[in-house]
């Protein structure tokens, strides 16, 4: 369940930008599929946990580490919990590294699941 929830962020945050719920990024506009764009790195410390790279910029644009702008470390319970609506995204991740935004963009986006 963590990893479909992970695999589902891209397309979460794509659908919150386009309700004007999330910020459009600093290029404001979507990178062409199949292109690298920037990236934040998901840790998912504890069973089931692992890293995924996370496209901020379009859904279809290819995640790599050497395009990473944020890096966000949870345990695997409070990403369940978070994905679940049960913690306010503000309190969720256990660390925070880079883009602020991007963070905060993709920790509204796993709590938004809850909503689907």
């Amino acid at each position: 369940m963590i990893d479909l929830a992970a695999r589902m962020l891209p397309h979460v945050l794509a659908a919150r930008r386009r309700a004007g719920l999330a910020s459009p990024g600093p290029a404001r506009h979507l990178v062409p599929a199949g292109e690298p764009g920037r990236s934040l790195r998901l840790e998912i410390e504890g069973l089931g946990g692992g890293e995924w790279l996370i496209p901020l910029d379009s859904p279809a644009a290819v995640a790599r580490a050497d395009h990473e702008v944020a890096h966000v470390a949870l345990d695997c319970v409070e990403f369940c919990r978070l994905a679940a609506g049960h913690v306010p995204p503000e309190e969720a991740a256990a660390g925070q590294l880079g883009d602020r935004e991007a963070i905060k963009d993709i920790l509204f986006a796993a709590a938004s699941l809850s909503r689907m």
